[in-house]
């Protein structure tokens, strides 16, 4: 699927967009607003699929691949995130550390290695669910696609 890379620059490109827009307003420390990160993942993979199953009639995927490339625009994605996230927190703003490492997974904050390892397994865990269940949604395009 040729458009995985591309999608997952942007996504990554609108994650980052919207922790800038949570800087600016004030609102980085507050780690529950997290749960936007996996609308805008969730919305990624969601024009992935619907841009290479149903609209490409050209480019034959199916199951396994389609589901594949779900995966891995999603590791693209959250690697360029907690990449940045781990430059961010280093050079700009450290104190960011300490409101990372008091959110879900730890009650103290720990190096920049292990909060960005956080970073990883959650984004890794989201949007592979989210691959998944997407993917049954887009099921059907490709056996009606491959019928025809």
């Amino acid at each position: 699927m040729k458009r995985t890379v591309p999608y997952a620059f942007y996504t990554a490109g609108a994650l980052i967009a919207y922790f800038f827009i949570m800087k600016i307003l004030g609102l980085e420390k507050v780690v529950y607003l997290r749960i936007f990160n996996l609308f805008i993942m969730g919305g990624g993979i969601f024009l992935l699929y619907r841009n290479s199953l149903v609209r490409d009639t050209d480019e034959r995927a199916g199951y396994l691949q389609s589901l594949f490339s779900g995966a891995l625009f999603t590791i693209i994605t959250v690697v360029i995130f907690a990449v940045f996230m781990g430059i961010y927190v280093r050079f700009f703003d450290p104190t960011l550390l300490n409101a990372i490492g008091s959110g879900l997974w730890s009650s103290s904050g720990g190096s920049i290695t292990q909060e960005v390892i956080i970073i990883l397994i959650e984004g890794l865990a989201s949007g592979f669910i989210i691959s998944f269940i997407l993917m049954q949604y887009f099921k059907s395009a490709i056996s009606s696609r491959d019928s025809v």
